[in-house]
């Protein structure tokens, strides 16, 4: 099952201390591999001036059990068999902003 660009994801952690974490789905049908892998934005719980907060209004669908933060500038590549669920859904005016932002760090 490819999950859709807006997923949230929980997936193995390979840079903190916990074993899973929440992140972000960004890339789409049109991404290589997509079903296989995806680009995804960290989520994490401690707030920062440049993160997005993730409020009630952006969730489509599901939501998180703690107040949570996108980290657009934390990008990385998750592999599906790395995903164990999905449990929530942003709207895409939240996935246009994260990538606006990300957009914003990768320009010269």
């Amino acid at each position: 099952m490819a999950y859709p660009q807006g997923a949230i994801v929980i997936a193995d952690d390979p840079f903190g201390n916990n074993p899973e974490r929440p992140y972000l789905l960004l890339s789409n049908e049109q991404v290589p591999f997509h079903g296989e892998e995806y680009l995804a934005a960290v989520i994490t719980s401690t707030t920062r001036s440049a993160a997005i907060e993730l409020t009630d209004t952006r969730f489509s669908q599901g939501h998180l059990p703690r107040t949570s933060y996108v980290s657009p500038w934390s990008i990385l590549t998750l592999k599906d068999w790395m995903i164990t669920k999905q449990p929530a859904t942003v709207t895409g005016t939240t996935v246009d902003e994260v990538r606006q932002e990300l957009n914003r760090y990768l320009q010269t």
